[in-house]
């Protein structure tokens, strides 16, 4: 690790507590635009945020890392190995290319059962995949899904791709029989007006939306949007829990130039399951009235990717 890591003193660093599991999703845009300085960087925000609303800093039980290879991925586990004393990371699942989503798990908190990959719709050589876990602590069975889909199926089926997506994963998870997290970079916005014009999610919500979180056939349940969900129940502002940024400036639809930030990674759970707190990494490395200002002095400013993470403190029992 580099000197980066020694800005400020990292928070006391805690296991999550039993019958509870800590979530992470990130998009880390390795493919085209390999950086291992971002990687290190990633890993360093992991370690230094967030802390619960209880204090306590819980560290990731299941971290979920898209648009990276297997070297990447060990990078990053090698990474957080070095930076956390009492818990320790494994890389569960598939790691070839084709697998989009890719998994890390925290030994001390987590065992792996079993995983299974599945592919895209619409784009064969595109695979997801879930993983089997059980919470050591509790004893509790949870099968996380991670997907990333394309931002524009244009050409491989259509505007139909997310939402056939959306019930495939959801089949995949609920032959698992356990209780299930999906979650991931889902390529579009929950609603149908853009962040700048709809701020706290109040518009009208896209049709993949209400496939993913209403009651299905598919698998017999439904599932919430732990960010939404937590940020409603506690009367709280969406503003901030956006996770991407545009690179270029584009007229926004309120009629003002600038970088257009959206909501598009999520954290899906089982509904009888209980979002705990969920949030995007705000600010990581984003400055609220400055979108494209990436402060970088001290280092838990630096941008380790165009998308922030989302994370969530998800209980069990």
């Amino acid at each position: 690790m580099t000197g980066s890591s020694a800005a400020a003193p990292f928070p006391e660093e805690r296991s999550s507590p039993a019958g509870q599991v800590v979530v992470v999703a990130v998009n880390a845009r390795q493919i085209f635009r390999h950086s291992a300085a971002r990687l290190e960087q990633l890993a360093i925000a992991l370690r230094r945020r967030p802390k619960a609303f209880d204090g306590n800093y819980y560290a990731p039980d299941v971290i979920l890392v898209n648009e990276v290879s297997a070297m990447d991925l060990a990078l990053v586990r090698n990474h957080l190995n070095d930076l956390f004393s009492l818990n320790s990371y494994v890389i569960a699942g598939e790691r070839p290319d084709e697998v989009k989503t890719k998994f890390l798990i925290n030994g001390k908190t987590t065992s792996l059962i079993s995983y299974r990959s599945w592919a895209d719709v619409c784009v064969s050589d595109v695979r997801y995949q879930l993983i089997n876990v059980k919470e050591r602590a509790s004893g509790a069975l949870v099968t996380f899904g991670g997907v990333h889909f394309r931002a524009d199926y244009r050409g491989s089926g259509g505007g139909e791709c997310r939402n056939q997506n959306v019930d495939k994963a959801r089949e995949r998870l609920g032959r698992q029989g356990a209780r299930g997290i999906l979650f991931g970079d889902f390529n579009r916005r929950a609603m149908n007006k853009q962040r700048e014009c709809d701020p706290e999610e109040t518009s009208r919500v896209e049709p993949w939306y209400e496939d993913m979180t209403s009651a299905s056939a598919v698998d017999g349940r439904s599932y919430l949007d732990a960010v939404r969900e937590y940020n409603r129940a506690n009367n709280l502002s969406m503003f901030d829990e956006w996770t991407h940024e545009e690179e270029d400036p584009s007229t926004l639809c309120d009629g003002r130039s600038g970088l257009r930030r959206n909501r598009i990674d999520y954290i899906f759970v089982d509904a009888t399951l209980k979002p705990l707190e969920a949030h995007a990494d705000h600010p990581g490395w984003a400055s609220r009235t400055q979108p494209g200002v990436i402060r970088c002095s001290p280092s838990p400013q630096c941008k380790y990717s165009d998308h922030r993470f989302i994370w969530g403190r998800i209980g069990l029992t």
